[in-house]
């Protein structure tokens, strides 16, 4: 069904609350599509949905309404991508793939390459849903069709199962280093990485950045999102071998409402001291096998309060906004400039809010293409030139005048890898992304996700989409 996500703002007669808008939802028991609608209850949002045969379900959607409201003043008009797998909508997801209804290219495809893996999560998103192992060809097949439809890809990740556990992995890696496709992310739990330190250096030597299943520094953490306390030791085992070895590190978080606040310090002192960690992705807790109260769950409103108050002399809530691209309940995001003297600075702290977000619209990394890199250019020369107050100005006006320099060196036929590496070592990023389960599963928000896994068919399937609706049909 195609999702209206119309505006409908009104007094619900029935209670205190206010309906923002409707759209089309999923039972919380058993799954079937149902009319819903988006709710103000007090100070949260809430997804209420209703079932002919369980009535009434709900999932809280935001804890804060204010960020809520805040949020949709971000919404950019849709980018379509060149071409489409499908040429007509029959139902969804029947008609998945991506069909003409859905408002948004892909901005990070996520590749599955496997179907091996050496943990079970209990939280994990994909068990059970990967195909099947793709060989190097079948590969080779799915980056043309996504270089057919976006024309250029400035960041790919590859996924699983645990992509090091593919018989062909390094064949697969070299088979992505396209002049089409700038940065390469490979995701993994690192358990076999951390036994494999050859491995790590042919990873490094590929330019590939190596994102880290890493939930903190407990035991007990592991022991219930993953099902074994131990495996805090091969994470930090891994860490300290890839940082000596100057691999490129992103750490991938899961956080719920049991989460101890010391793991995310801990997460983000590794992120503030580390050159080899180039960012942080948060991921609030998405129920595809784990049990949870929907309404009793950590949302991005409250990871920014967290993140803010675990590191208040670096980030504050105002730094984050949602990613323009995406749906505003789906990503939240901030980047931090790296000065000489090792402090990080909030980019919005010192850009004006029009040119940042310019900047960041269609990005999932900062700076991986050269378009983007000249609004760069031209914000910084403003900076620059600017009387106004600027935090640390001098050594904020000494870090622009070299990336200014290194821009300047930087011309059309550069290679995408050299545009990559200067946005890399200069800016480190920290997200928050909200997959979502079927409890707070929106069709609103699924025709505007941007992170799609390609399949060997051809088809391109929504991530939120694929998790909760493909794994029926």
């Amino acid at each position: 069904m195609k999702p209206t996500g119309k505006k409908v703002i009104k007094e619900d007669s029935d209670s205190a609350s206010t309906c923002l808008c409707a759209t089309q939802a999923l039972c919380n028991i058993c799954g079937r599509t149902v009319d819903a609608q988006i709710k103000v209850e007090d100070t949260r949002v809430v997804l209420a949905k209703w079932c002919l045969e369980h009535g009434l379900t709900q999932s809280l959607v935001s804890s804060d309404v204010d960020w809520y409201l805040k949020s949709l003043a971000y919404v950019k008009p849709a980018t379509q991508p060149l071409e489409r797998a499908l040429d007509s909508f029959e139902g969804c997801p029947q008609s998945c793939g991506l069909c003409p209804q859905h408002q948004q290219h892909t901005c990070v495809p996520i590749l599955e390459i496997t179907d091996r893996c050496d943990l079970d999560c209990p939280i994990c998103l994909t068990s059970g849903r990967v195909p099947g192992e793709l060989t190097v060809d079948q590969i080779r097949f799915i980056l043309d069709n996504l270089i057919r439809y976006e024309g250029k890809i400035n960041m790919l990740t590859l996924s699983g199962g645990e992509p090091t556990q593919h018989p062909d992995f390094l064949e697969v890696l070299d088979a992505c280093r396209r002049p089409e496709i700038g940065l390469i992310s490979v995701s993994t739990n690192g358990v076999h990485l951390s036994q494999n330190q050859d491995l790590i250096k042919a990873i490094r030597d590929r330019e590939v950045v190596i994102s880290l299943q890493y939930d903190g520094a407990r035991a007990a953490t592991y022991q219930t999102l993953r099902g074994r306390s131990a495996l805090i030791e091969s994470k930090n085992r891994f860490i300290e071998k890839a940082v000596h070895l100057d691999a490129k590190l992103s750490l991938t978080a899961t956080l719920w409402k049991e989460t101890d606040h010391t793991d995310i310090e801990n997460i983000l002192h590794l992120l503030f001291t580390n050159d080899s960690i180039l960012s942080v992705m948060f991921q609030p807790l998405s129920a595809i096998r784990f049990e949870q109260d929907p309404m009793d769950r950590i949302t991005i409103a409250d990871v920014v309060k967290i993140l803010a108050g675990s590191a208040p002399e670096i980030l504050k809530e105002s730094d984050f906004s949602p990613l323009p691209c995406s749906h505003p309940s789906c990503f939240a995001l901030t980047y931090l400039l790296k000065l000489e003297n090792g402090r990080l600075l909030s980019l919005p702290s010192i850009i004006d809010t029009d040119s940042y977000l310019d900047i960041i619209k269609n990005q999932a990394l900062f700076g991986t293409d050269l378009d983007t890199l000249v609004k760069i250019k031209d914000t910084l020369y403003q900076l620059w030139s600017s009387d106004g107050m600027i935090p640390e100005r001098d050594k904020v006006l000494r870090m622009i005048k070299r990336l200014l320099l290194d821009l300047n060196r930087l011309g059309p036929e550069s290679p995408h890898s050299k545009l990559i590496n200067l946005g890399t070592q200069n800016i480190k990023s920290i997200f928050v992304h909200h997959f979502m389960d079927r409890a707070n599963f929106d069709f609103s928000r699924a025709v505007k996700c941007c992170n799609h896994y390609p399949q060997a068919d051809g088809r391109l399937l929504p991530a939120c989409v694929r998790n909760n609706l493909l794994c029926r049909i």
